[in-house]
């Protein structure tokens, strides 16, 4: 078959044979060669991002390191200022001293435990739930009073009780929950036992500090 044909058709044949076999290598490795050298590429400027990332957060590794040293300091120094749960009873005499201070009938005084959400190991509140009965000046007094006792307190609830329009100044009947927050050594020291490089808890009564 090939004796036939002319020489210049021979060197046609040949010449797209050879084209026919560049086309092959073009689509069947060439292409799928460029494709697996983009794909690395692109995972090698992935890479290089992510570490530019864990370099800049290592270099700022020690700041942060001393940043929370700083927190754990100004949390000890916060446990500090807190009596402790144990101590309760000072906070309880305190208020009664207040209420007579200003004339104020506190009838009644129970002591339960608060609410402990999202507080700080070893953080208590406890709850003072007050009825007292008074005219508005010294009830307003006892409230100012309280409000700014030597302790991490808030007033969380206050309810007053109109009398019948007699006077110009009533008695008025008053329930009041004090919500005093309070450090327990003990609590505190069992949440660092079960929590690796806890902070100690305070080893002595805290100082009086003002109100947050």
């Amino acid at each position: 078959m090939f004796a036939k044909l002319s020489p210049r058709n021979i060197l046609l044949l040949t010449l797209a044979a050879c084209v026919v076999a560049v086309l092959l290598w073009w689509l069947m490795y060439y292409q799928t060669k460029q494709q697996q050298i983009t794909d690395a590429q692109n995972q090698l400027n992935d890479l290089n991002t992510k570490l530019a990332t864990y370099r800049s957060a290592q270099a700022a590794l020690p700041a942060l390191r001393t940043e929370v040293a700083g927190l754990q300091t100004q949390r000890d120094v916060f446990f500090q200022a807190l009596p402790q749960t144990q101590n309760i009873g000072a906070v309880v005499a305190a208020v009664q001293q207040s209420a007579a201070g200003v004339g104020t009938d506190l009838s009644t005084l129970s002591v339960a435990p608060g609410t402990n959400i999202g507080l700080p190991a070893g953080v208590r509140p406890i709850n003072l739930n007050m009825t007292l009965s008074g005219k508005f000046q010294p009830t307003f007094q006892f409230l100012r009073a309280v409000e700014t006792m030597n302790r991490f307190s808030t007033v969380s609830a206050l309810g007053l009780t109109l009398p019948a329009p007699d006077s110009l100044d009533p008695k008025l009947s008053s329930t009041m929950t004090m919500t005093v927050y309070t450090f327990d050594p003990a609590a505190a020291t069992a949440a660092a036992g079960a929590v690796p490089n806890a902070p100690a808890a305070p080893a002595q009564t805290p100082p009086a500090g003002g109100t947050r």
